[in-house]
């Protein structure tokens, strides 16, 4: 399992459920000088299969790049590794259960929310919240249809591998374990509240995401997930989104700085919005093209 490309989807609540029908297709943002150019593609990284996502104009730009960017490794000796830091990290102190870190309405919800996906709470007592959430979140897109390794990023990374391309990361697994490794006892347990009364209250919000994703909407998307990621609180709003759009954009900026053609392909919630990766080279002062 992509447990950090699931951790994304989750928080960002693209946690797309149908298949969609044809449509104008995903966004895509441009940036290019004398000697570069670099593509954007926000992308669903858990999709049921058979979505139709890809358009000419992606499929263009995707051809011509020389060097494909994604946000980690997904490759055997990655999942090694998060396999290992999840034993790690995952686990409550001993003496410590998930349920003792709930009271009586939380737990409440945690049963209710856990019994309707069809997972045993006490399979969970060990888990830390952050890991808890993951788990749900990922019984509740199996339930809908999706498939973890069904996400666009598993489709260009197998592409690029075909066709010979240069792939490269902004981040490694265990960095991306550690966004919410390392998050204060406060914020994990807000995360993982939040994703009880999303699984609970908005699963049949995703349609509606499937619909605006697909379409390129990405104004009205944006708004929905930040809607998402507000209620998980400003401390994983930061780790997840904020302080991972300031790095990459600075490695763009680097991009930009030499020469090629580069299609870089991460998640949707990190190119919308003023805080997004298009807006902060817009502030650079780089004409980008696009939404």
């Amino acid at each position: 399992m992509k447990v950090l490309n699931l951790c994304a989807a989750v928080l960002a609540g693209v946690m797309l459920a149908a298949c969609a029908p044809r449509s104008s297709g995903p966004a895509l943002w441009r940036l290019a000088d004398a000697d570069s150019e670099i593509w954007l593609l926000g992308t669903v990284h858990v999709l049921p299969p058979g979505v139709k996502w890809r358009t000419a104009r992606i499929e263009q730009a995707f051809d011509a790049a020389e060097t494909v960017w994604f946000e980690a490794p997904t490759d055997e000796a990655a999942v090694a590794e998060i396999g290992a830091l999840v034993a790690q990290l995952g686990a409550n102190p001993p003496g410590v259960t998930l349920t003792s870190l709930l009271n009586a309405e939380e737990n409440a919800r945690y049963a209710r929310v856990a019994k309707s996906l069809g997972v045993e709470t006490a399979s969970l007592e060990a888990a830390r919240p952050w890991i808890a959430a993951l788990q749900l979140s990922l019984a509740l897109l199996t339930r809908q249809g999706a498939d973890p390794n069904s996400g666009v990023e598993t489709a260009l990374e197998a592409d690029a591998a075909r066709r010979g391309k240069n792939m490269a990361y902004f981040e490694s697994a265990a960095l991306q374990m550690h966004i919410f490794a390392d998050l204060p006892p406060a914020a994990e347990k807000r995360f993982f509240l939040a994703t009880l009364r999303q699984i609970e209250e908005e699963a049949d919000t995703t349609d509606e995401m499937d619909r605006l994703w697909a379409n390129g909407r990405v104004d009205e998307l944006g708004k929905l997930l930040q809607r998402q990621i507000d209620e998980a609180g400003p401390e994983v709003a930061d780790a997840l989104i904020h302080k991972r759009n300031a790095a990459w954009t600075a490695e763009i900026d680097a991009m930009m700085a030499g020469k090629g053609r580069v299609f870089i392909a991460v998640g949707t919630a990190h190119l919308t919005g003023p805080r997004g990766v298009p807006a902060l080279l817009r502030a650079k002062g780089y004409a980008v093209e696009g939404p």
